[in-house]
């Protein structure tokens, strides 16, 4: 009959026990290492999406952004011709080309609508600088203008602008007066020429 040695034959239960352990905090660090790694390339992308979206952005506001400002002046009338005018100022950093202004006008009979296309006096306005346009109609003809858009460079695409009030109407002149003095109604000379009807010097009529 065998007799079982405990003492000399134990059973690997510590052993096993650590290997558990050990596999089960590789496992662990494992899990925390790939949670980091997803984490960090989360915050990663996050921070690309909001910087390419933030350029997008700026793009965006950069290119809507006004590059002139228009002066509108007020219509000028002189007899049976109207003047239609204002300034055009360069507020952005880049040389603009071929600039015009679009103006809509009512016509007084049967308030038909015509676009007409003004050129401004300068082909290449620098920054910070300023062009005029002009135009001259028939008193007869139209009866409102309006200011529609800034077009340039060699397409004629839309500019961005910022319109504001420009030369105010000069006042009318004030229709000339005339003085009328009214002198004293003169007397006559002695008491010849002057008769006066009284109860006691009754007048007759002839």
């Amino acid at each position: 009959m065998d007799i079982l040695d405990l003492e000399a034959q134990p059973l690997p239960l510590d052993e096993e026990e650590k290997s558990h352990t050990r596999r089960l905090l590789v496992g662990v660090l494992c899990a925390l290492l790939v949670s980091g790694l997803l984490l960090g390339g989360y915050f990663i992308l996050r921070k690309r999406h909001e910087r390419q979206v933030a350029a997008a952005q700026a793009l965006e506001i950069k290119k809507n952004a006004p590059k002139v400002e228009v002066f509108v002046d007020d219509a000028m009338v002189n007899g049976k011709t109207t003047t239609l005018g204002g300034t055009v100022h360069n507020i952005s950093s880049e040389s603009l080309e071929n600039l015009a202004v679009e103006l809509q006008l009512r016509r007084r009979v049967g308030s038909g609508i015509d676009t007409k296309v003004v050129q401004t006096d300068t082909p290449q306005l620098a920054p910070d600088a300023n062009a005029r346009y002009s135009l001259q109609l028939p008193t007869e003809e139209y009866i409102s203008a309006t200011f529609l858009r800034v077009i340039g460079g060699a397409e004629r695409t839309a500019v961005a602008f910022k319109a504001m009030p420009g030369a105010p109407r000069p006042p009318m002149e004030p229709a000339p007066t005339k003085t009328v003095i009214i002198g004293e109604k003169p007397r006559s000379n002695g008491n010849r020429d002057e008769f006066i009807n009284t109860p006691n010097n009754p007048g007759r009529v002839p």
